[in-house]
């Protein structure tokens, strides 16, 4: 938790003031007693109608007082633990940003919800419950014993037996409830990761008929935290009628000592009732600070697990090269890269070098898991070569600062990605100076046109979050304008158009071919028919490069291309 103190030295006058205000609060809480004591003893007792008022009055102040005290302490906490949360989980969102793909396939997306979303929250109301019960339930609880004490030193020596009975207990329960709320907290992990999966993955599960394989899956990973939910709850739940019965025994002796001495003149009725009221404040502290205990070992629970994500370096480190704006993007050569994924002892690429030009459309083809997506995500830094280098306009990638490796590459990846807003907030991600001409020009070049036409607002239409109320193929087309309206020099679009019927992928080609010359083009694809008009063809096999040259170059001296290409042919899968 260390790691966070610094988090909340932007509020240490809240941080100060809310648990002075719960002092004020407690301080109050302890007079009343006192005041009722008195009420007792003198006027009700003595017959005192003028005590009576003056008792009730000052109960009143001290209720009016101390609520007030109250309102004020839970104000500045609740501003604290609201700020803590939204700057812990605002600084653990841009460092995410940050890491690198590999580190995330490392840490795992559900891991990194359940810190941003369950984890951050736990250590926000431990917080809270810092500020307002670290000081007051100790205070009040050696407080209501002091005051005990000086009304009646003889009975109250029940309350240090007490004291130590509950401290017993409470230390017991806590030190085996704290162990179980971490694996609490990783059973919720693996409830997350199955319920992430299920459902990014309820088309796939349906395809393959898995739905009931997959809920079976679910409810077990269910069971097993509920499970450890209950284990938690059971022992927690010693802790209530534990309590009761030291603290009725307490409060028993109490008062029957107290009416042994109230016959025998040692001590007034008012007194025994005093007794009896500080007693019951500490039952109560006690069950608050238990629970206060508990919420706070969730809370270094989670802060742990917080500062592990944020204790990760980014595998990536950039330099502080700028691109040239007139230059920029005239020639990405690859030199004898490879690159193996963690945890893989196989490499994903082995030995690739090629250089692509302004001008020049590059075609990537090859099966699947040949390294054709691992080849292309290399040029944006999105993953690390492990050996070899990667050069843009003379200069290795890693040279580039972060902002200028970002600026000279636009990429369409694999998987499409909208996001909920606006047509046009999703096209401006890139580039939000862009002007409604290159935008319209972006819609345009992508095929998006048309579609968009039929929409209400056309680029005000609003889309769903992941983009659910367009098809496949409107998604891919969106993200392929996106990536046009970046204007980068350099182009991926990584197998972009396989959800495009074939007179729509021509057409796109055609656009291509109107952009080229100013540009570079990286077209991943598994259909022969989107790259085979490409200045040159890397076909990739098993992570080699199983041959480079234009179609008619290929057809001739690479068999696996050839392979590709007839089998194609024959399911007529290449457009005319």
């Amino acid at each position: 938790m260390k790691r966070f103190l610094p988090y909340l030295k932007p509020y240490t006058l809240r941080c100060i003031l809310a648990p002075l205000f719960k002092m004020l609060e407690a301080t109050f809480e302890l007079l009343v007693p006192l005041v009722i004591a008195r009420l007792v003893d003198v006027g009700i007792e003595g017959g005192d109608r003028n005590s009576i008022v003056v008792s009730a009055i000052l109960l009143f102040v001290l209720a009016a007082v101390g609520m007030a005290a109250a309102i004020t302490a839970q104000y500045f906490s609740a501003r604290v633990a609201m700020d803590f949360g939204k700057t812990v989980r605002g600084e653990l969102f841009r460092h995410i940003e940050n890491l690198s793909y590999s580190n995330i396939d490392r840490l795992g997306t559900s891991t990194l919800i359940t810190r941003m979303t369950s984890d951050v929250n736990q250590m926000q109301t431990g917080v809270n419950m810092i500020l307002r019960l670290l000081l007051r339930s100790p205070f009040i609880v050696f407080g209501a014993t002091i005051m005990a004490f000086r009304v009646n030193a003889e009975v109250s020596r029940y309350f240090i037996y007490v004291l130590i009975a509950l401290f017993i207990v409470v230390g017991l329960i806590v030190f085996v409830s704290i162990p179980l709320v971490r694996r609490v907290q990783e059973r919720l992990d693996d409830v997350t990761l199955h319920t992430r999966e299920n459902i990014t993955g309820a088309r796939v599960i349906r395809a393959f008929n898995r739905v009931d394989e997959e809920s079976e899956e679910f409810h077990m990973s269910a069971k097993l935290l509920m499970k450890m939910q209950l284990f938690v709850g059971r022992v927690s739940s010693f802790l209530n009628p534990v309590t009761l019965i030291i603290i009725n025994t307490g409060i028993a002796c109490i008062v029957y000592n107290g009416g042994l001495m109230v016959n025998s003149g040692g001590m007034h009725k008012g007194e025994v009732i005093a007794l009896y009221n500080y007693m019951s404040y500490i039952l109560i502290e006690l069950i608050k600070f238990v629970n206060f205990i508990i919420t706070v070992s969730k809370m270094f629970a989670s802060a742990r697990r917080v500062a592990n994500v944020m204790s990760v370096e980014p595998d990536l480190t950039y330099g502080d090269a700028e691109a040239d704006p007139e230059t920029a993007g005239r020639s990405v050569v690859f030199e004898n890269i490879s690159m193996t994924y963690k945890g893989s002892k196989a490499p994903a690429i082995s030995d690739v070098s090629f250089r692509a030009d302004r001008g020049e459309v590059i075609g990537i083809i090859g099966g699947t898991g040949s390294g054709k997506s691992t080849l292309v995500n290399l040029i944006p830094r999105f993953y690390e070569a492990t050996e070899g280098s990667i050069k843009i306009d003379g200069k290795d990638i890693r040279d580039y600062s972060k902002k200028a490796i970002r600026g000279l590459v636009a990429v369409t990846p694999q998987h499409n990605v909208l996001f909920s807003g606006s047509v046009e907030d999703n096209l401006k991600m890139g580039r939000e100076d862009i002007s409604d001409k290159n935008l319209s020009e972006a819609v345009s070049l992508s095929q998006s046109e048309a579609f968009l036409e039929e929409k209400e607002g056309k680029l005000k239409y609003e889309v769903a979050a992941g983009g659910r109320n367009f098809s496949g193929g409107q998604r891919q087309r969106l993200c392929i304008a996106r990536c046009f309206a970046k204007n980068s020099p350099i182009i991926i679009l990584d197998d972009s158009s396989s959800a495009l019927d074939f007179a729509t992928e021509k057409n796109l080609r055609q656009a291509i071919g109107s952009m080229k010359s100013e540009k570079i083009f990286f077209i991943v694809s598994q259909r022969i028919g989107s790259i085979m008009n490409a200045d040159r063809i890397i076909v990739m096999e098993k992570g080699h490069v199983a041959g480079i040259g234009t179609h008619d170059e290929l057809m001739e001296s690479c068999d696996v291309y050839r392979e590709i290409y007839r089998s194609q042919v024959d399911e007529k899968e290449v457009a005319s």
